[in-house]
């Protein structure tokens, strides 16, 4: 009966914060400010069968790039705090303690890996008719930073709604004939992120294939300049990552358009934002929202949309610098030091804020079977089989990467680098948690 009260207690506490923090998100356009009614988000089913992972891997891949540090400390922080208080309360033996909060900070770890790596797919856009959304900057394995391949790419823009979008690898070409021929130069276009000698970086977009490497080691200027002369259109992404050059001196090299909102940097000031887009509308350069996809998470808050319909030739509607429309799902959310100090609070204060009714419902169930399910003589079957599990899957993704990987080993570095041996230690570490908890030494 305690347990149930127990239980209760929560599920009032859930349905509560639902009801007085409810306040959610609307798309809306960037570059005007102002809701963009005409457009909604469709979220999959699988949000329903996975609701509280779920809410953990959009808060974590859509979180500013800038706040992971202090997030993870503070989430560190807590997770730790509370295992040591469990464990004080169970007067557990020093050894036996020391076991358990290793064990729990390795479940927290799990869980951001998880939201990084599952394919759970975001928000997808809804368009009315007239209209298709692009992704002008996304990378495949071909790229050293990028965990996906050319498959995963194609599902990844399937998902969130896009129609079309550039394969724009790191200064090199190669990841574009890894597509299937018949989705070339129908849902996927040649480009190039391509580095100057000037420290920045500009994306290519291509109405045709094009062998990258004629555009190495050339001054900014050169290479927009050569761009132009094969029929290219030149944007200037991330800007405010290097804060160099000015936009008016970007405009007089013949820039023809500009990011102002990238899911990879999101950390964009305001009043910076606001005078790029301004800047932008004036001289009549396109702006727009790049999901710059690395392979990390499957979820996307930002669309660049322009009139057109599908299968219309892309390169031809941005070559009349179209208004286009850069539609966000998301908000502003606070850096202030207090919300850093109570992270895992901050998180489910915005999931209450934002969650749908039916979001809040499946949480609730989830969180219900879960309690029953420790609470009965399952839940050690679970705490014994959960690390042995662990210990499984991440042995196949070191298998899943390798087999990727040994497609692109003289372009790719992450995977070698990061996460290979990153999930043969999760491997390994679960496989130990699996044989201390099976000898009874944790919780």
């Amino acid at each position: 009966m305690k347990n149930i009260n127990r239980l209760l207690a929560c599920l009032c506490v859930i349905a509560a914060s639902s009801l007085f923090f409810y306040a959610p998100m609307h798309l809306y356009n960037l570059i005007s400010g102002y809701p963009a009614n005409d457009f909604s988000i469709q979220w999959p089913f699988v949000r329903i069968l996975t609701e509280p992972l779920y809410a953990f891997s959009f808060y974590a891949i859509t979180l500013n790039r800038n706040f992971y540090a202090p997030a993870i400390i503070s989430w560190a922080a807590w997770t730790f705090f509370a295992a040591l208080l469990y464990n004080l309360i169970k007067r557990r033996e020093l050894k036996r303690l020391l076991i358990n909060i290793a064990y729990s900070m390795l479940f927290l770890a799990t869980l951001f890996a998880a939201a990084a790596l599952l394919p759970l797919p975001g928000p997808k856009l809804i368009k009315p008719q007239g209209y298709i959304a692009v992704d002008l900057h996304s990378h495949t394995i071909a790229s050293h930073d990028n965990i996906s391949d050319a498959q995963s790419s194609l599902r990844f823009h399937a998902l969130e709604g896009f129609d079309a979008f550039f394969d724009t690898e790191h200064n090199h070409t190669k990841g574009f004939g890894r597509f299937p021929p018949d989705v070339k130069m129908k849902d996927v276009f040649p480009g190039m992120q391509m580095s100057t000698r000037d420290g920045v970086s500009v994306i290519l977009l291509s109405p045709k294939p094009f062998d990258g490497y004629q555009y190495d080691d050339m001054h900014l200027r050169d290479l927009i300049y050569k761009a132009h002369s094969n029929g290219m259109i030149v944007l200037m992404p991330h800007w405010w990552k290097w804060h160099k050059y000015t936009f008016e001196e970007l405009d007089a090299m013949g820039i023809d358009g500009f990011e102002i909102y990238n899911c990879g940097y999101r950390y964009f000031g305001e009043a910076e934002q606001k005078k790029m887009i301004d800047f932008a509308r004036d001289r009549n350069l396109i702006m727009t929202g790049s999901t710059d996809w690395h392979g990390w998470g499957y979820m996307s808050d930002v669309w660049t949309v322009i009139q057109g319909q599908p299968g219309d030739d892309i390169m031809q509607l941005l070559s009349k610098k179209p208004v286009t429309k850069v539609l966000l799902y998301r908000e502003n959310q606070s850096a202030s030091a207090v919300r850093f100090i109570f992270e895992p609070f901050a998180a489910f204060y915005y999931y209450a804020k934002n969650a749908d009714l039916t979001a809040i419902l499946s949480f609730m169930a989830w969180f219900s079977v879960l309690f029953i399910l420790f609470s009965k003589k399952a839940g050690v079957y679970i705490k014994i089989y959960f690390p042995l599990a662990m210990s499984i899957v991440f042995g196949a993704l070191v298998v899943y990467f390798y087999l990727i990987y040994i497609q692109f080993q003289e372009l790719n570095q992450i995977i070698p680098v990061t996460m290979l041996p990153v999930t043969a230690g999760f491997c390994i570490l679960w496989i130990f948690i699996w044989r201390l908890r099976s000898h009874g030494k944790i919780i």
